[in-house]
């Protein structure tokens, strides 16, 4: 059963600082969370801690250390991520994603640690029609009948 967030975002699955040192402790490096999503449209804004890209659409997260799941119309990534969909977005109107977030030890970073991400498959505007042909076998060429001439 997943859980339903305003937003999802990496503190909101359950990973604020010290929850990411503890995953780290004796560690290099530490797998968090996986999100799928498909975006439709993404937003900017701004906090005391920056600025940020909302993306907004269906977005699904795994907390690898609890397994928990959440769901959510709207995610907010790490900005090196979000940046490379909003791209997408700018040539498609939906682009889907799968990744995972991993941190690793940096000791010259504030937090101590850096965010790192593995595509799981990769970013792409996504295709509405390819996934309807494709589910309904229609994928191959379609052989018409030779058209009839009029009597």
């Amino acid at each position: 059963m997943s859980e339903m967030l305003r937003k999802i975002t990496i503190k909101n699955c359950g990973f604020d600082v010290q929850t990411v040192k503890m995953a780290l402790e004796g560690k290099k490096s530490a797998d968090l969370l996986k999100i799928a999503g498909v975006t439709n449209k993404s937003q900017p804004g701004q906090t005391d801690k920056g600025e940020y890209l909302l993306l907004q659409g269906e977005f699904r997260a795994v907390n690898l250390i609890t397994g928990e799941v959440f769901e959510s119309a709207s995610c907010i990534l790490p900005n090196f991520i979000s940046d490379r969909l909003a791209g997408a977005l700018q040539v498609s109107e939906q682009v889907e994603f799968a990744l995972m977030i991993s941190a690793k030890s940096n000791p010259t970073s504030v937090t101590g640690y850096e965010y790192t991400v593995t595509p799981l498959v990769e970013a792409a505007p996504s295709d509405r029609l390819a996934n309807l042909l494709e589910s309904s076998g229609m994928t191959g060429t379609l052989a018409l009948g030779k058209p009839k001439k009029a009597a």
